[in-house]
């Protein structure tokens, strides 16, 4: 996703009571894995801790979802030795669920991003964020021809990536 600061400044508002690394780690564009496996000896681990198939309106965790039905829902831990645990909900439609998408059943300890979010297939719709009970939630909605695949991650209130500064994070 392009950053465009006119589609953009009312969703990041609300992180403007945060300290500016913290603020710049949350809005990075890049994807969040290849932002935690960046330092050598990373030990990232994806930590699996919940993957059912519900209904919609089952799903307190991740809000914005616009559509309805039955769908896989995924709830995991990332985790590495530089970084603090990071909080990741994820709901794909089964009626969606085709091609790549089908291995979101049986990704076990693998990175969704790293094999299916691919940048050439599925496109950044939309990202909002919230702050709530100190931690931040950025909920992004990907999107590939009809396919919709909604994520919310929490980030803790202290998150900060080391080299990053603004040319970088609105890359």
């Amino acid at each position: 996703m392009r950053y465009r600061y006119l589609k953009n400044w009312r969703n990041e508002r609300i992180l403007f009571s945060l300290n500016t690394k913290t603020r710049l780690s949350i809005i990075d564009n890049k994807p969040l894995t290849s932002r935690l496996t960046f330092k050598s000896g990373h030990n990232f681990k994806v930590n699996v801790i919940r993957q059912v198939s519900t209904y919609v309106n089952s799903l307190s965790k991740i809000s914005n979802i616009k559509c309805t039905g039955i769908g896989i829902y995924r709830s995991v831990i990332l985790s590495t030795n530089y970084y603090p645990d990071i909080y990741a909900y994820s709901f794909m439609l089964d009626k969606h669920i085709s091609g790549k998408e089908r291995f979101l059943k049986i990704l076990g300890t693998r990175s969704l991003g790293t094999y299916i979010l691919k940048p050439e297939r599925f496109k950044k719709k939309e990202t909002s964020y919230k702050i709530h009970q100190k931690s931040i939630h950025r909920i992004t909605v990907y999107k590939s021809k009809k396919k919709l695949i909604y994520v919310n991650e929490i980030f803790p209130e202290d998150f900060n990536l080391e080299r990053i500064n603004i040319l970088d994070a609105r890359g």
